[in-house]
């Protein structure tokens, strides 16, 4: 992983800001739909469904921020890729109206929502879910971990060795530049970065964790300009396994 490049949150907080800047023009529900959909096709790919696993659920953790909303439009996908998603949502963002309209869209497909108070327990279980989506914490996260999250993140980590999870472009408990520096922290089985890797990618151990880059929405020019070049995604992908 030494040769692996990588954006530094700085630098991936600026990027975001200019794309979605006036000379760019993208909102932060496009670029949202984009992430979201190339962790569901990462998924697919890892994950597929089988015989043994047709009735089993996809549990998607989301949290409070633009990590969560990623793993709400995630959860629509899978949802239209054949799979039966099942969202924890415990703190829900008020922060826009954009984050209501996708538990909306989540309602009119039918996925359940479990807020704070239900039993999400029940799906940390292998025989109930064929994978966990941690869908947490981004690029953002500082420790120490507010509650409710330390306590998902721990109980998560207790069974993330039998049950893959799927890390959002930064596993829970991870600083992004620095990798694991809580005290609790999950490893993923899988890790998809958006855009381009963040430093904390380097510190995953490639026998247990499969990485792939999604977010395929930057021309090489724009990519240049931050030093490095646009992945070659192969015909309509919108995932590379790295």
């Amino acid at each position: 992983m030494s040769n692996l490049f990588t954006l530094s949150s700085k630098l991936a907080a600026q990027l975001d800001q200019e794309l979605m800047g006036p000379k760019v023009g993208f909102t932060l529900q496009q670029l949202m739909e984009l992430a979201g959909f190339s962790v569901a096709q990462a998924v697919q790919k890892e994950y597929a469904i089988d015989d043994l696993n047709k009735n089993k659920k996809v549990l998607v953790i989301a949290g409070p921020g633009n990590n969560g909303g990623d793993g709400l439009v995630c959860a629509r996908h899978l949802k239209l890729f054949g799979y039966n998603p099942v969202v924890y949502y415990p703190k829900r963002s008020s922060r826009t109206e954009f984050y209501g309209q996708l538990v909306k869209q989540l309602d009119f497909f039918n996925i359940p929502i479990l807020e704070e108070s239900d039993d999400w327990l029940q799906y940390l279980k292998p025989e109930q879910t064929i994978c966990i989506i941690d869908a947490i914490f981004g690029f953002s996260f500082k420790s120490p971990m507010r509650e409710p999250f330390g306590k998902i993140v721990d109980e998560v980590s207790k069974i993330d060795n039998t049950i893959p999870v799927v890390a959002v472009d930064v596993p829970s408990g991870w600083d992004v530049d620095e990798g694991p520096t809580s005290e609790t922290y999950i490893t993923p089985s899988l890790l998809v970065s958006l855009t381009v890797p963040k430093p904390c990618s380097k510190h995953i151990d490639t026998a247990k964790t499969s990485h792939y880059v999604g977010g395929r929405f930057i021309p090489n020019h724009f990519a240049e300009k931050y030093g490095f070049k646009t992945f070659k995604y192969q015909s309509t992908e919108q995932v590379m396994k790295l």
